[in-house]
């Protein structure tokens, strides 16, 4: 037993030197951070280097999740995401049931795969994760713009530059992301019960309630816990003790919604609203404002690298290169289905903020943040967690999730690698 706790310490310092060598790499070779250490990964996995080494789901969700989700949710100013509620709300239902729909029927017409199958990989691969999307966004409007105003360019909208700009795309960016993740998860939860139903209009049906208990109950939960949590602050006047208090929230969240049967994700993203918004504004001393955010930083910072290094790990790249042209049409059908769903919801959005005023504070969508959007819809962690969680007796579940793996590390390195040029290339006009 002493001998595996030596092990486990030693493999963690292993893997967080390596996240330090791509920390450096990524500043010479100019290559995002991401994309670097999934490819580390990889070259770390043709050797076979730590063998017994594996990511399982309840490490991801358990482990990862909470702290990664926390460290968005409390980034959120209650003002910025109420006036750009109208975008993330139709991107991250409707655009995130556009492309689960679109890539499960590209999947079944062209491989022939049965359709229940396919709208269950079409779920896998919708949720985005633009965790170090935002990390250059943040990085290059500081370099560029002081005030972080946007000047909204090559749009059809006709939005004259306005202060706070850079602030909504960002908040629409994130907050697009985190509550599709909990969306795709009841999709994934839907599909997968049809997968196992033989009368999936009923099925349809009753996941339609439970897909509202889901995200609604979590929503409820996730407020009822971030007020608690606000007022058990209201006790200590220890700066530690309330950061700890606060990290835990993040797990308090998940273990709440998994007895109640909400989504875990939706809940986690409310209390930390809640928390940074209420919470920390009229129940914590001025030091853990101050603290907290850099500690989460570091937490996720820290859970990220490790995270992309193990995906990278997980993939096996032999398996991938004898799938080449598959690969090919899968990427086309992630890409297509993801800028589809964007564009296609862009004049709705507009045309709503347009017609009712209580939008008009919000972001319009033009050409460059669709781009943004597009190009920021990258696949990462929840998605290899859903695919791994496939049940055992799936009819061609090995084929399902070398399928998902295939757009994960697309995403996680051509298209991160492709994002970083255009950026450089628009971020003066974006920023400045």
């Amino acid at each position: 037993m002493e001998n595996a706790s030596s092990e486990i310490v030693i493999i963690a310092i292993i893997l967080l030197s390596i996240a330090m060598i791509g920390g450096i790499l990524t500043g010479y070779l100019k290559i995002p951070y991401a994309s670097m250490l999934v490819l580390i990964g990889l070259a770390v996995g043709l050797f076979h280097i730590f063998p017994h080494l594996k990511i399982t789901p309840a490490i991801i969700y358990y482990v990862f999740l909470p702290i990664l989700i926390m460290e968005g949710a409390v980034k959120f100013k209650v003002k910025t995401l109420k006036e750009n509620l109208l975008p993330i709300s139709v991107y991250a239902i409707f655009g995130t049931i556009i492309s689960t729909i679109l890539s499960g029927l590209a999947l079944h017409y062209v491989f022939r795969i049965p359709l229940k199958q396919s709208l269950l990989f079409g779920a896998i691969i919708s949720p985005t994760d633009p965790l170090s999307i935002m990390a250059l966004l943040k990085n290059n409007g500081s370099k560029n713009n002081k005030n972080g105003d946007v000047r909204e360019n090559g749009g059809e909208s006709g939005d004259k530059p306005r202060a706070g700009a850079k602030e909504g795309i960002e908040t629409v960016l994130e907050g697009e992301s985190l509550f599709n993740d909990g969306i795709s998860l009841v999709l994934y939860e839907l599909f997968l019960t049809i997968n196992f139903n033989k009368n999936p209009a009923f099925i349809i049906g009753m996941s339609s309630l439970k897909f509202l208990y889901a995200f609604l109950g979590g929503a409820i939960l996730g407020i009822a816990l971030g007020f608690l949590i606000s007022f058990i602050l209201s006790f200590t006047y220890d700066y530690l003790t309330e950061i700890m208090i606060s990290i835990l929230l993040a797990y308090i969240s998940i273990i709440a919604a998994y007895y109640i049967g909400v989504s875990f994700i939706i809940t986690i993203i409310f209390s930390g609203i809640i928390l940074a918004n209420y919470g920390f504004k009229k129940m914590v001393s001025s030091q853990t404002m101050q603290i907290f955010p850099i500690v989460i930083e570091f937490l996720a910072f820290v859970l990220n690298s490790l995270i992309f290094l193990l995906i990278g790990m997980e993939i096996n790249l032999f398996k991938i290169l004898n799938f080449w042209l598959v690969s090919g049409i899968l990427i086309v059908f992630a890409v297509f289905s993801r800028g589809f769903s964007i564009y296609a919801l862009a004049p709705l959005i507009n045309f709503i903020k347009q017609k009712f005023k209580i939008f008009s504070n919000g972001i319009a969508m033009n050409n460059i943040y669709k781009n943004f959007m597009i190009f920021g819809g990258l696949r990462g962690a929840l998605s290899i967690a859903m695919a791994l969680s496939l049940p055992l007796h799936l009819k061609m579940r090995s084929e399902i999730i070398t399928y998902v793996f295939i757009i994960v590390l697309f995403s996680l390195t051509i298209q991160g690698i492709i994002f970083d040029l255009y950026a450089k290339k628009r971020i003066s006009r974006f920023v400045s």
